[in-house]
């Protein structure tokens, strides 16, 4: 019986495999960075197969030569993949070796003869042997979801392969110089999804990275193509991340969960994808899933960078684990992000260590003044404003003892309004015959007559003043066919029974039953899938068939549509008004600033 148990763990242990940086034997460059895309494609769908980790490149990029034993012992992979490539004219051959790490020996080689089109079609054939290989080898079930990619003009791959590694360079000029790219793939083929995906994350970029100018822009670009990605392709991993971080901070949590938990389930071997998804578990109160999966990306990136301890501290922290959130804090410079002192101040506060609750605050204040402030504001109340608003956790967490600590010892107390009046000159909101003339900023557009227009303009011409979405429609009220979507009593059980499935999940996860897990997933998905349908902002159940419920759509249709309109054309009243104007079943605007509007 000890055998058979010893032998059956050693057929479910979770497989680990490197993919080495191709050796490309051409003068062409085009060639070579192609290769460095297809790399990276290599390691992104490997990492969708069940029980097969896959080391991220991040780590893997470093190594040159494969008789580095040492460099080759410290990823702590199963088995290698390395590749060789040489380019004559328009054919290439691609060699592929799959090593096992233990004793170095050969398990399988293969050589690949492919024109230069053909080279989507021949990643496909790798994956499928090698895959192939690992299951006859190790007799190991490696489950696996849909991967294989439809069929894509090379040039437009290539253009996204491209964009895809300028991304990674991390920078906001990276960001824009990659966007190109991805456009450039879209013009070619308006159905390629990854190009979309690549598109919401050089907009992610720009917003998790904190460029407080673009912030609202750049949230709004992030998720906005997100979903056209997930339009085309429903199972495209990172898209769902990267909505779901964008459904937290628009406060639909059931959406939120949903999108991260499906994310996961096509792959969970990605590293850098387990990070995105992480902080939004946590802000969602799920710390101790994010510690774990913080812990997953160390290992699947041993080379990591060191803010990878920034996320850690910050996971600990909501874990409650207060010294190890310190002793991580203290392996990254504390301006990782500009609220992150913030955070570890939050620890040093739940310790009574006053003196570096105090150092650590004045860190953050300093750089929010770098980074972030404005001046329309007195400094340290805008801090705590703008810590609490950009961390929209759902639930009870350890950065509200710390507002409230600093508010009481600095004797702060919060304004509904800003007393600061900027320069109004010139800012007007006017309908002449058919035709709208807007002015902002000293500058000034004509927009042809549309019906959100005369919304935005009853809101504007009544600022703070909430006008319910009959007002605006001009509708009379008929809820007598109206009936909820949910109760409240049939939402608990949901909720009850998702309790249920994640500790259920959990188990089949330590104990390694690949079949319960994706049973239990199947069910947790399908519930998430109906609460984020049959629910609206912040869980409340929506009417079906409510004439309230038609009109709040209407309204927030019309008015978000003319906000678009007036974007394309001025986008700095755009963004003033899509910060300041709230739609829903009651509608408001209330301005950043005071605005003397001319109407």
């Amino acid at each position: 019986m000890k055998l058979y148990v010893l032998s059956e763990q050693l057929k479910n242990k979770n497989i680990s495999i490197a993919i080495l940086p191709f050796q490309v034997i051409s003068d062409d460059e085009r060639i070579k960075a192609l290769f460095i895309g297809f790399t990276e494609d290599l390691i992104t769908n490997f990492s969708k197969f069940v029980g097969l980790s896959v080391i991220s490149s991040y780590s893997t990029q470093r190594i040159k030569d494969i008789n580095n034993q040492a460099e080759i012992d410290q990823l702590g992979s199963d088995y290698l993949i390395n590749g060789r490539v040489r380019h004559k004219i328009k054919s290439l051959r691609i060699s592929i070796e799959l090593i096992k790490t233990k004793d170095n020996s050969l398990v399988f080689s293969g050589n690949y003869d492919e024109e230069l089109d053909s080279i989507i079609e021949a990643e496909d054939i790798i994956i499928q042997q090698i895959v192939s290989i690992l299951q006859e080898k190790i007799n190991y079930n490696l489950l696996s979801h849909s991967y294989k990619k439809k069929s894509v003009d090379l040039v437009a791959y290539e253009n996204y392969l491209i964009g895809m590694n300028i991304l990674s360079q991390g920078t906001a000029k990276s960001d824009v110089e990659a966007r190109s790219y991805f456009n450039a793939a879209i013009k070619i083929d308006p159905f390629f999804s990854l190009a979309y995906t690549g598109l919401s994350l050089s907009y992610f970029n720009f917003w998790s990275c904190m460029l407080w100018d673009r912030w609202e822009i750049s949230q709004k670009g992030a998720h906005e193509f997100a979903l056209k990605a997930i339009e085309i392709d429903p199972n495209d991993y990172i898209a769902l991340g990267v909505l779901g971080r964008t459904y937290v901070y628009l406060g639909e949590y059931e959406k939120a969960e949903h999108s991260l938990r499906k994310s996961l389930r096509m792959n969970s071997n990605d590293a850098s994808h387990l990070l995105r998804v992480a902080f939004s578990l946590m802000f969602l109160g799920y710390a101790n899933e994010a510690v774990k999966l913080y812990n997953k990306a160390t290992k699947l990136n041993p080379f990591h960078s060191d803010h990878y301890y920034a996320h850690g501290a910050i996971y600990y922290l909501e874990m409650g684990e207060f010294n190890k959130s310190i002793e991580l804090s203290k392996k990254v410079n504390f301006d990782a992000w500009a609220d992150f002192p913030a955070f570890v101040a939050a620890s040093y506060l739940q310790l009574k260590d006053y003196e570096n609750v105090w150092k650590c605050w004045n860190i953050y204040l300093n750089q929010f003044k770098d980074q972030v402030y404005s001046g329309e504001k007195p400094l340290e109340e805008h801090a705590i404003e703008w810590l609490v608003v950009i961390n929209p956790f759902k639930e009870y967490n350890y950065l509200m003892p710390l507002v409230e600590f600093i508010k009481s010892e600095k004797d702060i107390k919060f304004q509904l309004e800003s007393k600061v009046t900027k320069n109004t000159n010139n800012t007007s909101f006017i309908l002449k015959g058919d035709i709208w003339e807007l002015s902002y900023k000293n500058y000034s557009i004509n927009l042809k007559d549309a019906k959100g227009f005369h919304d935005i303009y009853k809101l504007l011409n009544n600022p703070s003043k909430e006008f319910h979405c009959l007002d605006l429609m001009g509708a009379a009220v008929d809820e007598n066919s109206s009936t909820a979507s949910i109760d409240q009593k049939a939402k608990q059980q949901y909720l009850n029974r998702i309790k249920e499935l994640q500790q259920d999940i959990d188990e089949a996860e330590e104990m390694n039953i690949a079949e319960n897990i994706t049973a239990l997933r199947e069910e947790y998905d399908s519930i998430l899938e109906h609460l984020s349908n049959s629910l609206g902002l912040s869980g409340k159940a929506r009417k079906v068939g409510s004439t309230i419920e038609k009109a709040r759509s209407a309204v927030t249709w019309r008015i978000r549509s003319a906000i678009k309109k007036i974007d394309s054309l001025h986008p700095d009243l755009a963004t003033h008004l899509s910060n300041s104007i709230k739609t829903g079943t009651h509608c408001v605007y209330q301005p950043e600033h005071t605005i003397n509007w001319l109407l």
